[in-house]
């Protein structure tokens, strides 16, 4: 199998802890192939997770492999929650807070205008307290949950974005906070699933949308309908993460669970979220050399009265659940030690 000189270097250093203990692999155990859905076209769930299907089987020695599936093509993305839940399939990639309405907290991982950066959304989740939230979430429905991959959430636009007043008349794609923070911006929103995105957007259903940013919207060739990007992206620090039926995971000797969580944040939160960063760097470029998208910045004052209507998003969302109350809290606190709110 072809690992990378940083894969080998996670392997054996994990390998290392392991056999201090026990050794990482039980002689004559079970062999399992895990069935894992994405949201993502196909294309894309090998380039997301394909690092981390292979780490996984290299670290349990074959023990466990994971067959990768693309968004749908075993269940429609609104019951891929209980489909895990119930068994139906082993293992899930999901855009976090898609099920807000049923776990609540789960549209905290991605506020508007909150974190400036990636490492600040990385620090959140895995060192302050929030993944712990999400875990707690996920397990009310059979399930248990890892972080994966965290990422911006852009905007593009069949009309440039310089201003809040240019929000004012557009129909556009969202879902979750997203599409709260663009109502207060004077929008209209709908959910369109991705699978029948691009013709919603090629036929004048919905004027933009978001699709992370540049890069997986590069994939998926809005580039050809939409012809403006806003920059900053309003979000930095959304996650897709990995979901794994509970029944399971509790089946899984401990040495196997740190494989598969450990093997996610090493080519999640580190290696794909590196590499979908410049994807989205070059995918931008090319936006705007081959293709005529215009790049539009928007200007600091404005970018205030985003903002100003941003707080109203967060304190809309902690008044809707004790939880999200609790983690927005925590994502104050945190914004204060780091200077960006008072």
């Amino acid at each position: 199998m072809k690992m990378t000189k940083r894969f080998l270097v996670f392997a054996l250093s994990l390998m290392m802890i392991f056999s201090v203990s026990q050794p990482a692999f039980a002689a004559g155990a079970k062999k399992m192939t895990l069935k894992l859905q994405t949201h993502l076209i196909p294309a894309d769930t090998k380039r997301v997770l394909q690092d981390y299907v292979d780490a996984v089987e290299a670290l349990s020695g074959g023990q466990i492999k994971i067959k990768l599936f693309g968004g749908s093509s075993i269940l429609p993305m609104k019951e891929v929650l209980s489909g895990v839940g119930n068994g139906v399939i082993d293992m899930a990639m999901i855009a976090e807070g898609y099920w807000h309405k049923l776990i609540p907290v789960s549209e905290v991982a991605g506020m508007p205008f909150s974190f400036k950066n990636i490492s600040e959304a990385k620090d959140f989740m895995f060192k302050r307290g929030f993944g712990d939230l999400l875990k707690a979430g996920y397990a009310k429905h059979n399930v248990y949950h890892m972080a994966y991959e965290t990422y911006p959430v852009g905007l593009m636009t069949n009309k440039p974005i310089n201003s809040v007043a240019d929000f004012k008349g557009m129909k556009l794609r969202a879902y979750g906070v997203m599409a709260e923070w663009l109502t207060q911006m004077g929008a209209s929103t709908t959910y369109i699933p991705g699978g029948e995105l691009y013709t919603a957007l090629a036929t004048g259903v919905v004027d933009g949308c978001h699709w992370g940013d540049a890069g997986p919207m590069y994939i998926m060739k809005f580039h050809e309908v939409l012809k403006n990007y806003m920059i900053p992206e309003p979000i930095m620090g959304a996650w897709n993460n990995l979901i794994v039926n509970m029944d399971l995971w509790k089946k899984l000797t401990p040495v196997q669970q740190h494989i598969l969580e450990v093997s996610a944040m090493a080519m999640g939160s580190s290696l794909s979220t590196d590499s979908t960063r410049i994807l989205a760097e070059t995918s931008l470029s090319k936006m705007a050399s081959d293709w005529k998208v215009k790049v539009n910045n928007v200007s600091d004052v404005e970018i205030e009265k985003m903002k100003a209507a941003a707080k109203v998003v967060w304190d809309k969302t902690a008044a809707k659940d004790p939880v999200n109350a609790k983690a927005i809290g925590m994502m104050k606190d945190y914004l204060k030690e780091l200077g960006h709110i008072q």
